[in-house]
C-alpha cells in the first residue's frame, strides 16, 4: 500500500502548526512558572535550576523529534520513524519527568485553572498500571494495519504520538516521581526490567524477520537511501532492541542501587532498640490521644477533621506535600506536614495559631509574596476543615 501523498500533505499542513503551537504554549507556561518559582520559592535555587536543566533538555529532544526533518523522514524510512519514537518515549519523557514541572506549570497557568491542574498532578498512578498502559500502546501501534495507517494519515500519526508520549510520561512519572510511595520501589524496578524485556522482544522480532511487516514502506523512497525494505525494518528493530533496551536497563539498575542504599540505611536504624521502643511508645500514645486531638482541633478551628481530609484531596494538596493519613500524599515539592501542629511558625512568617493557619490556607501569596504555594481559592469553610485536620498532626 502506498500512502496518499496529497491527503497526507494536507493533514500535515494542518497538524504541524498545531504541534508548534502546543509546544510554544507549553514553553511559555513553563517559563512564566519558573520565573514565579525562582522569585517565590524557599527551596534551594540549585535544586530548582537542576530540574530546569532536565526539563529544558527533555523539551529540546521532544521538539527535535516532532519538528525536525526526522518527522518527515519517518514517512519513507521505518528506521527513522523508530528513532523518533525512541526519542519520545525513552529520552524526552524521562527527562521531562526528572524536571519535576509540577510547581512551574501550576504557577504558569491562569489562577482559575490551578485547582484543576493540581488535582491532575495529584493522581496516584501505580507502577504496574502505568507499565501496562505503556506496553499496550507500544504493541498496539506496531500491529501492521495500525502502523500503516499512522504513516498514511497524519491524524492517525498524531494519535500515535500522543499515545506514545502520554503513556511514556505516565510510566516514567509513576516510576521516578512516585517511587517514594511505600512498597513501590520494587515494583518500579520490576516494571523497568519488564519493559526492557518486551521492547527487546519486539525489536528482535523486527530484526530477525525476513518478511516485511509494513506495506506502507513498499516503495522506492526507502531504497533511495541504499536500503531495501527488509534492511530498513531490521535496522529499526536493532534501534528498538539495543539503544532502547539499554535505557530501561540503566534506569532499573540506578533505582536498584538507590533502593539497596536506602534499605541499608533503614536496616541500620532498625538495629537501634531504643529507637524502636520509643517509636512504639509514640504510636501507642498517639492512639490514645487521637480522639481528643481531633476534638480539640475541631473546637479551635471551627472545622471538621473528616471534611478536612476530603478537602485536602479535593484541592490536590498531596501534589506538593507529604501528609500523614492521606493516601498518596508523598510528594516532596513542599515541606512535609507531619508535626505541623507542634511547630512555632507557619511557613516561617506567621505564628502558628488556628486563625493564622486559616488565613494562610486561603491566600498564601497575600501573606508572603515569595512563597511558592499558589492561591487555590480555598473557601473559608474548607480552610477551617483543612486546618482542623492539620492540627491533629502533632
Amino acid at each position: 500500500m502506498v500512502p496518499d501523498i496529497r491527503a497526507r500533505d494536507v493533514c500535515a499542513d494542518m497538524s504541524e502548526p498545531g504541534v508548534t503551537l502546543s509546544l510554544a504554549v507549553t514553553a511559555g507556561l513553563y517559563a512564566r512558572g519558573v520565573r514565579e518559582t525562582l522569585h517565590r520559592s524557599t527551596r534551594a535555587k540549585r535544586a530548582i535550576k537542576r530540574e530546569m536543566i532536565f526539563f529544558i533538555s527533555g523539551f529540546a529532544v521532544l521538539s527535535a523529534a516532532l519538528l525536525s526533518p526526522l518527522h518527515e523522514l519517518g514517512e519513507t524510512l521505518f528506521s527513522a520513524h523508530m528513532i523518533q519514537h525512541e526519542l519520545l518515549m525513552a529520552v524526552a519523557a524521562p527527562l521531562l519527568v526528572l524536571g519535576n514541572p509540577v510547581v512551574p506549570l501550576t504557577w504558569g497557568i491562569p489562577q482559575r485553572f490551578r485547582r484543576s491542574v493540581s488535582r491532575l498532578f495529584a493522581i496516584d498512578i501505580p507502577p504496574l498500571a502505568a507499565f501496562l498502559l505503556h506496553a499496550a500502546a507500544i504493541w498496539m501501534w506496531h500491529v501492521p494495519r495500525l502502523y500503516d495507517a499512522s504513516v498514511s494519515s497524519e491524524a492517525v500519526h498524531a494519535a500515535q504520538h500522543v499515545s506514545f508520549l502520554g503513556t511514556a510520561l505516565l510510566f516514567w512519572w509513576a516510576l521516578l516521581q512516585n517511587r517514594a510511595r511505600r512498597g513501590s520501589e520494587g515494583a518500579a524496578i520490576l516494571c523497568l526490567f519488564l519493559t526492557a524485556i518486551h521492547t527487546t522482544l519486539l525489536g528482535a522480532l523486527l530484526t530477525v524477520s525476513d518478511t516485511p511487516f509494513y506495506s506502507v514502506y513498499a516503495n522506492a523512497a526507502s531504497r533511495m537511501w541504499g536500503l531495501t525494505q527488509i534492511q530498513d525494518q531490521q535496522l529499526g528493530g536493532i534501534i528498538m532492541w539495543v539503544p532502547g533496551g539499554i535505557v530501561y536497563l540503566l534506569a532499573a539498575l540506578f533505582l536498584m542501587l538507590k533502593w539497596i542504599r536506602e534499605s541499608g540505611l533503614r536496616v541500620a536504624k532498625r538495629e537501634s532498640v531504643f529507637h524502636t521502643v520509643a517509636l512504639l511508645l509514640i504510636v501507642v500514645m498517639l492512639g490514645c490521644v487521637d480522639h481528643r486531638d481531633a476534638q480539640w482541633a475541631a473546637e479551635m478551628t471551627g472545622g471538621s477533621t473528616d471534611r478536612g481530609r476530603d478537602a485536602i484531596r479535593s484541592y490536590g494538596c498531596m501534589s506538593c506535600h507529604s501528609i500523614p493519613g492521606i493516601q498518596g500524599a508523598t510528594a516532596r515539592v513542599g515541606p512535609p506536614l507531619r508535626g505541623i501542629a507542634s511547630r512555632s511558625y507557619i511557613a516561617g512568617v506567621m505564628s502558628n495559631t488556628p486563625e493564622h493557619m486559616i488565613q494562610w490556607l486561603r491566600n498564601p501569596p497575600g501573606i508572603d509574596s515569595k512563597t511558592v504555594m499558589p492561591n487555590m481559592n480555598v473557601t473559608e469553610r474548607d480552610a477551617r476543615d483543612i486546618a482542623a485536620y492539620l492540627y491533629t498532626l502533632k
